[in-house]
């Protein structure tokens, strides 16, 4: 697996037979992109930072394929949903108590 982050304009992912039912349609990769989630978590002020975003990013989209063993397209969006909602709060480490609907309707089962 690869995967390129683009800052506010999303990330790109590359996967190579990820899963059993990937090789048996016949697929030998799948590249997917995301747009990113920049205009949802626009910060307001100038008090957001970067700082934790790629962090945040990898954290999810390690997660997502590996622990929860989910769809590439599924942990490219939460990758991206994260990073963005991190880039737009100050501190690596914001509360996820005050996150907008739209991250918590991303991380919902």
């Amino acid at each position: 697996r690869v995967c390129v982050t683009r800052g506010r304009d999303g990330a790109a992912l590359l996967c190579t037979n990820w899963n059993d039912f990937f090789e048996s349609a016949g697929y030998k990769s799948i590249f997917l992109e995301h747009a990113g989630y920049s205009s949802i978590f626009e910060s307001k002020n100038n008090d957001a930072d970067t700082v934790g975003a790629g962090d945040a990013f990898l954290a999810a989209l390690v997660n997502s394929l590996l622990v929860e063993n989910e769809a590439p397209s599924r942990a490219l969006e939460r990758a991206c949903a994260l990073g963005g909602y991190v880039a737009s709060r100050r501190g690596a480490t914001p509360e996820h108590e005050d996150a907008p609907d739209d991250l918590k309707r991303v991380f919902s089962p």
